[in-house]
């Protein structure tokens, strides 16, 4: 039973601290907002409810890319442990941490597009009675 928490603790512990790296960083965005924008990409002003939704997108993002990193050469060594291959282990583990982190790097922040979409209602109230549209846009960030 120790075995297996600890090989949860090493992709889970990563993507935990990433997510919540993401939210000390750019705390300050879910206080004071961010500047949404209409279809024409006209600035309607700030609004915490996009800068809350584009942290929380930023911060699922470095999750899965850091949770990930980190599960996939730990699969990789216990089955590799599993075949008594012990000389392979230490070179495949940093090659594939390499490999994932490389492929895991586009499609991360691919997950959610840079250009983000907020409903209408769901922005600030004050932003609401300027906008006669029913979406508007805001750029999420990294």
């Amino acid at each position: 039973i120790l075995h297996f928490l600890v090989s949860i603790t090493c992709f889970v512990l990563p993507a935990a601290l990433a997510f919540f790296n993401v939210f000390t960083v750019r705390g300050e965005e879910c206080q004071n907002g961010i500047q949404v924008f209409d279809s024409n990409g006209n600035s309607v002003g700030l609004s915490k409810a996009a800068a809350e939704k584009a942290v929380m997108e930023t911060a699922l993002s470095r999750a899965v890319l850091f949770g990930t990193t980190a599960a996939v050469p730990n699969l990789l060594v216990s089955v590799l442990q599993r075949s008594k291959n012990a000389l392979l282990v230490a070179p495949i583990r940093h090659i594939s941490v390499a490999f994932v982190l490389g492929l895991m790097i586009p499609l991360s922040f691919s997950l959610y597009p840079q250009l983000g979409m907020i409903r209408k209602e769901n922005v600030d109230e004050d932003l609401q009675a300027k906008v006669a549209e029913e979406q508007l846009f805001y750029h999420r960030g990294l």
